[in-house]
């Protein structure tokens, strides 16, 4: 299948079985519409014959849908690997049965839970795509299929002690001119380290920093303590925009001595933003906007830092009523005799 623009037009040239079709369109969109129109359409003529393989499909999808994505090549890389894995079958005849075989198989060789729970949400996410939008006509075979249950990770964050030893480090042994700085700009917004590091001078103006092509999608605007605004315009004049120096930063954060969970490298200061955030009577709502996630369930994982939660253990359990005075005076004459 082509799809080529040609003089201001986009033309689509391809194939379903032996019939050839070809359209002309203002937009490449379009074109993918079209395509789609005439799969739906033959497939509902006859949809017992729709014997287009698991690869097949990956690729209809990527082209409608994955290539919108912010990692669109890594996820289409590892569709294809799923597919060979697999041995590209007849896309209608998968069953959640070969989901098994493959996640056993997968498991024996090591690969964690964590990476197959993707796994089954990038190809339920093909299989979903093609079947709301009519290009298959039968549904996703591993809908029924439950994501594998997971210990939730440690979330660590850094004491102010630890923060202390961090700058220390950063001040005397990293050799990159811009890691103490991204790490100040980070630790005060919790933006990741990425999204500081491709910031611009005209990214700092009116004492906050914009943040644009976020992971979300979406543009953040966060507030800067005013000296730490003049700090940086200071810094981008005189030693230039930020480079990449996220390796200097892992390697001083090591040295440091802090402790950390692998994994996490520089994302441990949007964790202690976040924690010290809802330590010092932050709201959970401001929070999730700050850090720019879609959904309050990712932000929830803090609510755990504020003064306020579970307050009702200490409140409302069964020695709360009780005079339990008795068993103090207890101790003190022991002590005393």
């Amino acid at each position: 299948m082509a799809i080529k623009k040609i003089n201001n037009q986009w033309k689509i040239d391809f194939r379903i079985g032996s019939k050839r079709y070809r359209h002309t369109a203002k937009t490449k969109l379009e074109c993918i519409q079209f395509r789609d129109k005439c799969i739906a359409d033959k497939d509902k003529e006859a949809p017992e014959k729709d014997n287009r393989t698991l690869r097949e499909l990956i690729d209809i999808w990527y082209e409608a849908r994955g290539v919108e994505l912010a990692d669109n090549e890594r996820t289409l890389k590892n569709l294809i690997r799923f597919c060979e894995a697999m041995g590209n079958p007849i896309a209608k005849e998968v069953t959640a049965r070969d989901w098994h075989r493959y996640k056993q198989k997968k498991r024996e060789a090591g690969i964690g839970d964590k990476t197959l729970n993707n796994m089954l949400g990038y190809i339920n996410a093909v299989y979903n795509f093609l079947s709301r939008n009519a290009i298959i006509g039968y549904p996703n075979p591993f809908q029924p299929v439950d994501k594998i249950r997971i210990h939730e990770k440690e979330l660590v964050f850094l004491s102010n002690e630890e923060i202390q030893l961090l700058f220390e480090d950063i001040r005397k042994n990293c050799k990159s001119r811009h890691v103490m700085m991204i790490t100040k700009i980070c630790l005060s917004t919790g933006a990741r380290w990425g999204e500081i590091e491709s910031r611009k001078d005209h990214h700092f103006k009116n004492n906050q920093v914009y943040l644009t092509y976020t992971k979300s999608k979406k543009n953040r605007i966060i507030p800067l303590d005013e000296s730490l605004f003049l700090e940086v315009k200071q810094h981008i004049r005189e030693k230039g925009e930020f480079t990449n120096c996220q390796e200097s930063f892992r390697r001083a954060l090591l040295r440091s001595g802090v402790r950390t969970v692998r994994g996490q490298a520089s994302h441990v200061l949007r964790h202690t933003f976040a924690s010290h955030f809802m330590m010092n009577g932050g709201n959970i709502r401001v929070l999730q906007s700050i850090l720019g996630h879609a959904d309050i369930k990712m932000t929830m994982k803090y609510a755990k830092f504020s003064k306020e939660h579970l307050n009702d253990a200490v409140r409302l359990n069964p020695l709360s009523k009780m005079d339990t005075s008795w068993t103090l005076k207890k101790k003190i004459e022991v002590l005393e005799n």
